[in-house]
């Protein structure tokens, strides 16, 4: 149509569809857990360091968003990291209700997997630049897992929340092919006296247009997740930070 062409013509980033896959590099992880027994105040773990935990890995990841014109559009991102850590303990460790004694050897998991569906408004948009700001809802699971190699010590705790969203994103087209983006964007949330917390996301990459509908990519990525939780299977906090690099591949349409 013609609107279609003007738009084109017109704006920056006048694709209506995009979809990314991409794989998300984290190679620096940094985890602090705090674990709240019922006596005394807990534990509070490296997990890197007290409990050998990986501190970093690839995952897939996916983003899309859908245009409705040229001021507005719908994002989605979606990806989900899974860290595992065994180490012997060189000292005694209170996890929730279980001890765990110094020369056991304890496995232990984190996954932590988000969904996040935004609403864009561009309130700039022109030939060459996007800016807009964003608000919408990220839903955030978060589970922790320790287990002794006999099996009879097991400990668990999930964290299932959606947070509110609000961000900003800036998009500058250098060329028609060759463009940069930045992201940035906070979730906060207070549940009660349950659930306190932020996360706070920051995303720098740039993309070239090799064909009309594709393009590849790189970025720099970093998130850092800060909860304090107080309900009944858990009580204690963590600050989890990550950082790494994103490679993709984009469709336009």
């Amino acid at each position: 149509s013609n609107t279609s062409a003007d738009d084109a013509a017109v704006y920056a980033f006048p694709d209506k569809w995009m979809f990314r896959l991409g794989a998300y590099v984290v190679d620096g992880a940094d985890t602090q857990i705090s674990v709240n027994s019922d006596v005394g105040l807990g534990t509070s773990i490296d997990y890197e360091r007290d409990l050998g935990g990986e501190d970093g890995e690839t995952i897939p990841r996916i983003d899309a968003y859908y245009r409705f014109n040229n001021r507005h559009r719908i994002d989605f991102t979606a990806f989900s990291v899974s860290r595992k850590g065994e180490r012997t303990l060189a000292l005694d460790l209170t996890i929730g209700d279980e001890n765990f004694t110094a020369s056991e050897t304890i496995s232990s998991e984190i996954n932590y997997t988000l969904y996040k569906l935004g609403y864009n408004y561009s309130f700039y948009h022109s030939p060459k630049v996007e800016l807009s700001i964003s608000a919408g809802i990220n839903l955030t699971d978060y589970e922790l897992k320790f287990i002794d190699s006999t099996g009879a010590k097991f400990e668990t705790a999930d964290v299932s929340v959606p947070l509110p969203m609000f961000g900003l994103r800036m998009g500058y087209a250098i060329t028609p092919k060759w463009s940069v983006r930045y992201v940035s964007e906070a979730f906060f949330i207070e549940i009660d006296d349950a659930l306190k917390g932020a996360l706070l996301n920051y995303e720098l990459s740039t993309e070239y247009k090799l064909f009309k509908h594709f393009a590849l990519g790189v970025g720099l990525a970093r998130q850092a997740l800060d909860v304090d939780v107080n309900d009944d299977n858990w009580r204690g906090s963590i600050s989890d930070g990550y950082r790494g690099y994103n490679v993709f591949g984009t469709l336009y349409f």
